[in-house]
């Protein structure tokens, strides 16, 4: 069993939660970096493929950039400051990832209602299944959000701390995922 403490380890010079956030986003890289080559292949192989712009609601996916950089913003802001506006910033940042979800389910039904399933085409195939899955990965950051913030009376300042500066790693990755489907799906 690998303890949990604040201290830095001898022969890595990182905290255990440091190392376990790197070593977890190292997996997530792979996951994502293996559908973004997909896309790639599927994209360059493909005899026609739509123009995202053109088939996708544009607004909803710049909006939901907008309120998940907020949401990222939040969480590195939870890293300064006392204990209690700490937990105040990861709330809020919950709540955006909240509503972004809510913009994600909104944007899904108007897909669907327009018969735009992943079985129509390779292009909505891999969007629903990029999309889908970054959404998922919001919702693992607001229970981690919610999850952490409670962590304070359970465990203390010194391991939230740590906990606080291991979600804003997850949130720069979810971000910077965001980023790319936003790139690949929505504007190119």
């Amino acid at each position: 069993m690998i303890p949990y403490t604040v201290d830095r380890r001898a022969d890595t010079n990182v905290t255990n939660v440091t190392m376990g956030i790197w070593l977890f986003l190292a997996s997530e890289v792979m996951l994502f970096g293996a559908l973004f080559s997909a896309y790639t292949l599927l994209r360059v192989s493909a005899l026609v493929w739509p123009h995202g712009r053109d088939v996708l609601d544009v607004n909803i996916g710049l909006t939901n950039t907008a309120v998940l950089l907020a949401s990222s913003y939040l969480v590195w802001r939870a890293r300064v400051g006392d204990a209690r506006s700490s937990v105040r910033r990861l709330s809020e940042s919950s709540l955006l990832a909240v509503v972004f979800l809510g913009l994600k389910v909104q944007e899904y039904r108007g897909d669907l209602s327009h018969g735009l399933v992943p079985a129509a085409s390779t292009f909505l195939a891999i969007y629903f299944t990029l999309t889908g899955l970054h959404a998922l990965h919001v919702l693992g950051g607001l229970v981690a959000n919610v999850w952490t913030a409670s962590g304070l009376r359970r465990v203390g300042p010194g391991l939230t701390a740590g906990r606080v500066r291991a979600l804003s790693l997850y949130w720069t990755f979810v971000d910077l995922v965001w980023l790319v489907i936003l790139w690949l799906v929505y504007l190119s």
